[in-house]
């Protein structure tokens, strides 16, 4: 098995995280703007987040659903760059101490440049990236970057991924194995697939990283249910963004909101 839980930060945060399953939130960054992302992240440091996913907004976010959709879009409107958004964690760098992991389609960081992204992530605490439109097939050269700059490469898992792929993914896979509840977009949703189950399982028979679970996650129940199927760590997105829709101008109403709804999810456990 691989030993990524002995090197990673994001592993270990997980892994000693007071909350089971350990509280994985993301956000959207810019949204509503680049200052309250900022407060937003402090404030989920403050409510013991085991890591952060802060998304970079993108045109055309085919994996996520209307919610995020329409986040990505207002942050791209508001001026939001992937160099603003480094700006943005320069500026928390002596504050913020919990791992961030940035979220990214691939075409921005194409355009980017590979190795200059991961130079400047590296420059300002980020410990992990996601790319969720990256298939394991496509992914050599950039997770040969990412192992020289020390960056944690999550990759996603399906509940359609045969054995072989969930075993190539596992091992390929550092910081978190991020296993996507069911198929289809992200968005709050009541219910998880029935092969969820299965699915941790054989992902912890083949590799001791840490199993986040994310796509719908939304209420106390579903942390419970995660909780009794043994997953590591909980990614709760959609659920989030609303909260920061239905908050309006008031900046210090949405931080108390969010707050709220974060102390109501672990209720149950």
């Amino acid at each position: 098995m691989a030993q990524d839980s002995l090197t990673s930060k994001i592993s270990l945060s997980i892994k000693n995280s007071g909350k089971k399953p350990a509280f994985i939130p993301f956000i959207v960054s810019g949204y509503p703007d680049l200052e309250t992302t900022g407060k937003l992240l402090l404030l989920l440091q403050k409510h013991k987040a085991a890591a952060i996913e802060l998304g970079i907004p993108f045109s055309d976010p085919l994996a996520d659903g209307p919610v995020i959709q329409n986040a990505a879009k207002k942050a791209i409107d508001n001026g939001v760059t992937i160099d603003k958004i480094f700006g943005l964690l320069q500026s928390l760098k002596n504050d913020l101490k919990t791992p961030v992991i940035l979220f990214s389609y691939i075409n921005p960081i194409i355009r980017y440049g590979f190795e200059e992204f991961l130079i400047k992530a590296k420059d300002v605490n980020v410990s992990g990236v996601i790319i969720p439109d990256l298939p394991i097939e496509e992914s050599e050269e950039f997770a040969a970057l990412c192992k020289k700059y020390d960056m944690d490469l999550i990759m996603l898992v399906a509940p359609t991924s045969d054995k072989e792929r969930v075993l190539q993914i596992s091992r390929a896979s550092k910081g978190f194995i991020y296993l996507v509840s069911s198929t289809g977009v992200t968005g709050v949703r009541e219910s998880f697939s029935s092969v969820l189950s299965e699915l941790v399982k054989e992902i912890k028979s083949v590799s001791n990283i840490p199993v986040a679970v994310g796509f719908g996650i939304s209420k106390p129940e579903h942390i419970l249910e995660l909780q009794n199927l043994g997953v590591d760590g909980a990614i709760i997105g959609s659920a989030l963004i609303k909260i920061i829709d239905n908050s309006g101008n008031d900046r210090n109403l949405l931080l108390n909101n969010i707050s709220n709804y974060i102390n109501s999810l672990y209720s149950q456990v």
